[in-house]
């Protein structure tokens, strides 16, 4: 009896409530093509699950994973122009240039003609980030978008975070597209999935780290708070904000000021705001570059 290998091609989920859906979904037009192979007689599939690869696209992001040294491999659509990024990839990890439709099959979507397999990612716990001591942590509280969720790290990162505070459930995954929107910060920051929130702010507060919920009813203007402590900053999702047991659990509950007729920020661009006032208190020379 002939066995059947699927050659089953995955695509990331790039929207809605992880736990509802996989970071992973099977594309249909392969399984209605391995529905039509079993029907045909001395046919049975083969048991033995498929390896799923975490691929990334996108030259910031593959870039940055590369710098990391997390990238196996770099793919690239021939015929691209000259760019820097493409230099130091080569410098970097091995390419192999494929034909531009090869790539799309490969990474779907705005790849810019380059691809990476990545190695896998280290999984921190939250005991062990905060053993490294952490002066600013951002938790994110329900982000179920995946570009606010990259957007997010991106500003983090940006800022110096020393790590990020992903919950397991209600949340986006660390999807290709959510390594992309942050140009590969993700492959920066040290990330710790908890299992739930509340818990894990109280854990932060035992370590001596203020939590910080943003907040756009909070009582404290972001301004007039000290970030120049040890500061753990959390961001809700949109709609939702943060949730009540969490802000409970924080130590203060900061908002961004607005003149406007809409109530607030979304989720991204209130995270960066608020980030940048962090790094704006830290680094008090770049309100006086001459000072």
């Amino acid at each position: 009896m002939q066995a059947l290998h699927l050659g089953l091609r995955y695509e990331p989920c790039v929207t809605g409530d992880f736990r509802e859906e996989p970071a992973y979904r099977i594309q249909a037009p392969v399984v209605n093509a391995a529905r039509e192979h079993l029907s045909r007689p001395g046919h049975e599939v083969c048991n033995h699950a498929p390896s799923v690869r975490q691929v990334i696209h996108g030259r910031n992001a593959v870039l940055e994973a590369a710098r990391a040294g997390r990238v196996i491999k770099v793919y690239r659509a021939d015929g691209l122009g000259h760019d820097p990024r493409l230099d130091e990839l080569a410098r970097l990890v091995p390419v192999e240039v494929v034909p531009k439709d090869r790539l799309d099959s490969l990474a779907p979507g705005v790849n810019q003609g380059v691809a990476a397999e990545l190695k896998p990612r280290r999984e921190w716990t939250l005991d062990q980030l905060l053993k490294t001591n952490p002066s600013l942590l951002v938790a994110l509280d329900s982000i179920l978008d995946p570009q606010n969720l990259g957007a997010i790290l991106r500003s983090a990162e940006v800022a110096g975070c020393d790590g990020a505070l992903l919950p397991e459930h209600r949340s986006a995954p660390l999807s290709p597209a959510a390594v992309k929107a942050s140009s590969g910060a993700s492959e920066l920051l040290p990330i710790a999935k908890v299992s739930g929130l509340p818990s894990a702010i109280v854990d932060v507060k035992r370590a001596g780290v203020w939590c910080v919920a943003l907040d756009p009813r909070g009582e404290i203007p972001a301004w007039d708070f000290d970030f120049t402590q040890r500061v753990c900053v959390v961001v809700g999702g949109e709609g939702t904000g943060v949730h009540r047991l969490v802000k409970e659990r924080c130590d203060a509950r900061v908002r961004l000021p607005v003149v406007g007729h809409v109530a607030s920020f979304n989720a991204s661009a209130a995270a960066a705001a608020l980030l940048y006032e962090v790094m704006r208190q830290r680094l008090p020379k770049l309100d006086h570059p001459d000072a």
